[in-house]
């Protein structure tokens, strides 16, 4: 009896401590002091960083191209690097500014994603210090654009070649729009942003103390309903729309027309005022009247624009502006059938194999054919040597440029002849060389779509006359990036 008493004490001891043991609680107990110490020694952040992160972190260490960065922020101001509080290093602006491309983030999402983040605090080289604001930021961004971002992209395709990511023996090449941040261009559109912004410029002039020589009237509400007018008689077909759209256009270049004139006149009149006010008043409105003297050609440029094409039927889109606020974006025509026309600009994007982009930028030029011959001196000023093989598409040929990269010692050319072909150029081109070369080429397709929506080059994030460059070279340093981080695992 005695022992039967024992063992069913000993089970019940058991299933309480059982239950003792896994009992269910709803929140985790704060950590001690000494527990919080203990974490962060034996965690650190590069324990948790991502691979391909921790190694681009070490490629950043490039003494170089924080130079870069020093160099353009020596820029700024006469005395920057001299006098003045301490701005943000160069080695974090380098580093945020990066990390904004590499994850194609806004300049909110990048403090908000640093500031919240433990691995992107040690990656930026913030650790426990203050994140830069979003402004700051974009003040800091606009110092690395033109030739110091090309520096400092020329220093990464350095690298990558230091790092032998590529050998340089093959090259392929290719050309793609770049969409300019502006909505789809309309002529009604065109006049309606014209009128808005050059009203809302005189609005500011007014405020500033200059006196008018004429009234001031918001004629906003009349620009919509001549805009509704339009969209109205769009819905009817063929020739009966073509008239309908003549009289509300009428009435929308009359006010446009006239807006116009009395901005011409407001900026003679702020300029003979200008003497007589005060000093602090005086900076104020030449602003203004600076801004209004750049909009004022090209809100003249959409008049005449619009006139000949709704008046008197001239549909040339040649030289035609298609936005006020990015006068440098071109009306392109690819070709394609699921996007016919495109509004932006033409980029040049050269690759060596592995997938290092060695050249990317803006071209002026309408054809690829020009392109081949500077693509290839690049590529030999990049690697000291011209490549064995060149992939183009069949818009790059011309017999001129093939033979001049044939005296650059490039061996294989496949550059396919569009049109018609003879039975010797047939045989050439049925090659095995040829045939390799075309498929690789082929991959660039694949490198383009990489650049547009992974690192944000379908549409330019930047405005400006120089922002589609800053877009495509970032992207590029994007890119090159990953890979060499890639290539070294």
């Amino acid at each position: 009896m005695r022992n039967d008493f024992r063992k069913h004490a000993r089970v019940e001891f058991a299933i309480s401590t059982v239950t003792h043991t896994s009992m269910i609680r709803r929140h985790q107990r704060q950590m001690a002091l000494a527990q919080l110490v203990l974490f962060g020694v034996m965690t650190s952040p590069e324990a948790l960083m991502d691979p391909i992160l921790r190694r681009m972190d070490e490629l950043l260490d490039d003494e170089a191209l924080i130079d870069q960065v020093v160099a353009a922020q020596r820029r700024r101001f006469p005395k920057s690097s001299r006098r003045g509080r301490y701005g943000t290093p160069a080695e974090v602006v380098l580093r945020l500014l990066v990390l904004k491309h590499l994850k194609s983030w806004s300049y909110e999402q990048l403090e908000w994603e640093v500031t919240g983040n433990v691995v992107y605090r040690r990656f930026c080289r913030i650790d426990g210090t203050k994140v830069p604001d979003a402004k700051t930021m974009i003040r800091q961004n606009k110092l690395l654009e033109g030739p110091a971002l090309r520096a400092l992209f020329d220093r990464v395709v350095g690298i990558s070649v230091e790092k032998k990511a590529t050998q340089g023996r093959k090259m392929r090449i290719d050309t793609t729009v770049v969409e300019a941040p502006i909505r789809y261009p309309t002529d009604s559109g065109l006049l309606e942003d014209a009128v808005r912004v050059v009203y809302r410029n005189m609005a500011r002039l007014f405020a500033a103390g200059i006196k008018l020589p004429s009234h001031l009237v918001n004629v906003s509400r009349s620009v919509t309903r001549r805009c509704n007018e339009i969209k109205q008689a769009l819905r009817k077909k063929g020739d009966e729309a073509r008239e309908a759209i003549k009289k509300p256009y009428r009435g929308l270049l009359r006010i446009t027309g006239r807006i116009v004139r009395q901005a011409s006149q407001a900026i003679d009149a702020a300029r003979s005022q200008m003497k007589r006010r005060s000093a602090e008043a005086r900076p104020k409105a030449a602003r203004i009247v600076g801004k209004l003297e750049a909009i004022l050609p090209r809100a003249q440029q959409v008049l005449r624009q619009t006139r000949a094409r709704i008046v008197r039927g001239v549909t040339n889109s040649s030289g035609k502006l298609i936005s006020i606020f990015e006068p440098h974006a071109r009306i392109l025509r690819r070709g394609k059938l699921h996007k016919p026309t495109e509004f932006g600009n033409l980029v040049k994007v050269q690759e060596a194999e592995n997938g290092i982009i060695t050249d990317i930028g803006v071209v002026a030029e309408k054809h690829d054919s020009v392109l081949l011959v500077p693509a290839v001196e690049r590529h030999i000023e990049v690697f000291g040597r011209a490549p064995k093989v060149v992939a183009t598409d069949r818009g790059f040929h011309s017999g001129a440029g093939e033979r001049r990269i044939k005296e650059l010692c490039v061996h294989h050319a496949a550059i396919p002849k569009p049109g018609y072909r003879s039975a010797k150029r047939m045989a050439h081109e049925h090659q095995r060389w040829f045939k390799r070369a075309r498929a690789w080429r082929a991959g660039g397709e694949a490198r383009i779509s990489r650049l547009e929506h992974r690192f944000g080059m379908q549409r330019s994030v930047y405005r400006g006359s120089g922002g589609t460059q800053r877009t495509a070279l970032w992207a590029g340093i994007a890119n090159n990036l990953v890979v060499v981080a890639t290539s070294e695992r």
